[in-house]
């Protein structure tokens, strides 16, 4: 008995030619899905990076606005019996001022008196605090933000009037609002706007400016 073999149709399957064509279809699909998931990753990472940094400059910002609110006209006497003025700019810090009430004594109901100081150390904006003011040592010390590059102050005058240093003829006088501008080692600037001290110290709002955030 003789047996017929089925003849061959190009129908029955794909040419080499489909098939490479398949291939590349299904490479520039591949190819397009890997690079959608690859920007989706880096977006996220991105943004979370962009939140982490907008927070600790947040955290920054309400931890000065709430020294400086606490700002007193109250000199400070050094170890060596130097008195250093209320609030004073620059001699290796940012700026320094006398606060009050940032650690309450727990044998008294008076708030103690501390010395805040800002500086800048390399790229790292860092905080001291002096419990106790007077014939204190250096307090401890808190990273705020790193990766500065650079870091000035403007003080403004009772009249209004704006300045980079601060060398007041009388020791209890305070400045009525302080700006910082901060310059990241990425290239972004931020300023902010704080009033220092309060009641009577507070200033008016000066038009075109912006209060307190970066």
């Amino acid at each position: 008995m003789l047996i017929r073999r089925p003849e061959f149709s190009p129908g029955n399957g794909f040419t080499l030619v489909e098939m490479l064509v398949a291939l590349f279809v299904f490479g520039l699909i591949s190819a397009a899905g890997v690079t959608l998931l690859r920007s989706t990753a880096d977006s996220q990472i991105l943004l979370r990076t962009k939140l982490g940094e907008r927070a600790t400059l947040s955290r920054l910002s309400n931890l000065i606005e709430a020294d400086l609110a606490q700002a007193v006209g109250r000199p400070v006497r050094k170890e060596d019996g130097t008195v250093r003025p209320a609030f004073e700019a620059g001699d290796n810090s940012l700026f320094a001022f006398s606060r009050i009430g940032s650690a309450p004594d727990s044998g008294s109901i008076q708030p103690s008196l501390a010395r805040i100081t800002y500086r800048l150390d390399g790229a790292k904006l860092v905080r001291s605090a002096n419990s106790h003011a007077d014939g204190a040592r250096e307090g401890a010390e808190a990273v705020l933000i790193d990766g500065v590059s650079q870091a000035t102050i403007r003080l403004r005058e009772p009249d209004g009037g704006w300045r980079d240093d601060w060398a007041a003829v009388d020791a209890e006088r305070l400045p009525r609002a302080m700006e910082l501008l901060l310059t990241t080692q990425d290239g972004r600037n931020y300023r902010m706007l704080y009033l220092v001290g309060a009641g009577p110290q507070r200033p008016e709002k000066v038009e075109g400016e912006e209060d307190g955030d970066a």
